[in-house]
């Protein structure tokens, strides 16, 4: 078997370059039922939201390094509706606001 949680991943960010980083879309892009799906990732210990909150978090940090990019079009890039949303959800990631974050990573390179 190969490591569904990566493949996932893979997944994931391309679907969500598009908007369509959701389960029902995942599923199809994997050619596997939902049900499947989610079996295979409680085998490896990990869920689908789990693997969504991962890519986003390892996306937020990618697209955030992009000074071109304002705070609201990340938080659209990664599926949220709002940017309090998104800033929420960046700080139960890495503890700091995504535009501080931005600041500290901006000022080092």
């Amino acid at each position: 078997q190969d490591d569904i949680a990566g493949e996932l991943k893979r997944k994931l960010a391309d679907l969500m370059a598009r908007g369509e980083a959701n389960a029902d879309a995942a599923c199809r892009a994997l050619k596997l039922s939902r049900r499947t799906l989610q079996r295979r990732l409680k085998a490896e210990k990990t869920s689908f939201q789990k693997v969504l909150k991962e890519v986003r978090a390892e996306l937020a940090v990618n697209y955030l390094r992009d000074a071109r990019l304002k705070s609201i079009e990340v938080a659209m890039l990664l599926g949220y509706s709002n940017i309090s949303t998104f800033t929420t959800a960046f700080k139960s990631w890495y503890n700091l606001p995504p535009a501080e974050y931005r600041q500290k990573v901006l000022a080092i390179s």
